[in-house]
């Protein structure tokens, strides 16, 4: 009798623990970036496959939408073949648009190209706007606002990436018709903050961040700006500076399709908006290898 009376007693206890704990928030919002797929004109490592089964996990994992974190295509060295240019990122948007899902794309360095239409075009912009819509842009989606910046602007030598005064004042102006409570979520494909290059080589190189970052940030500062996602350095790396989260996501490619790149495998990153407004994330490994299998 004393046993069973024991036994019954601890099963009682354990339902009253369970259900004293506080319920955790349901996400409301699920989405998947993907950054520097570095899909290119022969199709090396096979990137087409590569692409298509990262678009397939981030189905998988209930993503709502995709957004690209820049550097999707290898066009800015492809001299004067613009038909090439031009067809390499017709594929890519052809194999998004065949996993189903909504997308949102940022330009990286590689997607520029110099040409447009036969004509030079210096900041290389004109063929990525013609696939994928306009460099800068900015959305809502169950309460939570998107903002995607073009950090290619060059000035001069010491500074070959930034936002840009222009780019700034849009970005000033189009926060301003959000809620101060309403959560931001950033992407730009060189990053704001990263660390790759004075802890891994050992140096800083004007080329590992926009130059123009405390600008941005004074100005995300004024709102709440949560998660800014980076791409540019092929590593999963997460910076917290006060209450702001600089996430460099990895690469769909990780080590241009010839396997990992330092630790980071070739993945995507799974973000999560809670009813509570909380923004989680994670990087998750696609399952690719070298051979494609």
């Amino acid at each position: 009798m004393a046993l069973c009376c024991s036994a019954f007693l601890f099963a009682s206890c354990g339902n009253v623990a369970k259900e004293n704990q506080p319920a955790q928030p349901a996400t409301k919002l699920t989405f998947a970036y993907l950054t520097d797929v570095h899909l290119n004109k022969d199709n090396a490592g096979n990137g087409n496959e590569g692409l298509k089964k990262a678009l397939q996990a981030a189905v998988d994992n209930g993503a709502e939408f995709v957004m690209f974190g820049g550097d999707n295509a290898d066009t800015d060295r492809l001299g004067d073949a613009e038909t090439t240019a031009d067809t390499l990122h017709a594929r890519f948007k052809r194999i998004v648009e065949e996993a189903g899902l909504p997308a949102y794309y940022t330009i990286g360095n590689h997607d520029r190209y110099y040409l447009s239409d036969g004509k030079e075009d210096k900041l290389g912009f004109a063929l990525f706007e013609r696939h994928y819509g306009p460099t800068r842009r900015s959305f809502t989606q169950k309460g939570v606002h998107f903002v995607i910046l073009n950090s290619l602007y060059p000035q001069g030598e010491e500074a070959p990436y930034t936002v840009g005064e222009e780019q700034l004042a849009w970005l000033k102006a189009d926060l301003d018709t959000v809620g101060r409570e309403t959560p931001v979520i950033v992407s730009l494909h060189v990053p704001m903050l990263s660390l790759y290059y004075p802890v891994v080589e050992g140096s800083m190189k004007a080329w590992d961040m926009i130059a123009d970052s405390k600008q941005v940030v004074d100005v995300l500062k004024g709102h709440n700006t949560q998660l800014v996602l980076q791409g540019h350095q092929h590593i999963y790396e997460q910076i917290q500076e006060r209450n702001l989260w600089f996430v460099t996501a990895g690469a769909v490619s990780a080590n241009w399709w010839q396997g990992s790149f330092l630790t980071t495998e070739e993945g995507i990153l799974l973000v999560r908006v809670d009813e509570n407004n909380r923004v989680t994330w994670e990087y998750v490994d696609y399952g690719w290898t070298v051979d494609g299998k």
